[in-house]
C-alpha cells in the first residue's frame, strides 16, 4: 500500500496542470508523478555513473524530456512557453 505524503510549496496552478496532464494519460496524480520523477531520478543516477561523453548524452536526454513536459503543461494551460535561450555549444 502506498504511503500518503504531501509536498509543500507547490503552487496551485502547478498542481492543477499536473493533475490535468495525469488525467489525459489516464493516470492518477500519484502515478504520473511516480513515473516522471522516477524517470528523472534514474537519469540523474545514470549521469553520476557515466563518463563525460555519456554525461552529455544523458543531460541532453533529460533536457529534452523536461522540455516536452513543459510544452505539454503549457498546452494544457493554453499558453505557449517562452522560447528558450540557445543552449551553449558543446
Amino acid at each position: 500500500m502506498p504511503v500518503t505524503w504531501s509536498v509543500r510549496g507547490v503552487e496551485r496552478e502547478t498542481r492543477d496542470a499536473l493533475e490535468q496532464a495525469a488525467r489525459q494519460l489516464g493516470k492518477t496524480l500519484g502515478q504520473y508523478l511516480n513515473d516522471e520523477v522516477r524517470q528523472f531520478a534514474l537519469g540523474q543516477a545514470e549521469l553520476e555513473a557515466a563518463s563525460s561523453a555519456e554525461q552529455v548524452r544523458v543531460l541532453k536526454e533529460q533536457v529534452q524530456h523536461l522540455r516536452e513536459l513543459v510544452e505539454n503543461l503549457a498546452a494544457l494551460l493554453g499558453t505557449r512557453p517562452e522560447a528558450p535561450a540557445q543552449p551553449p555549444r558543446t
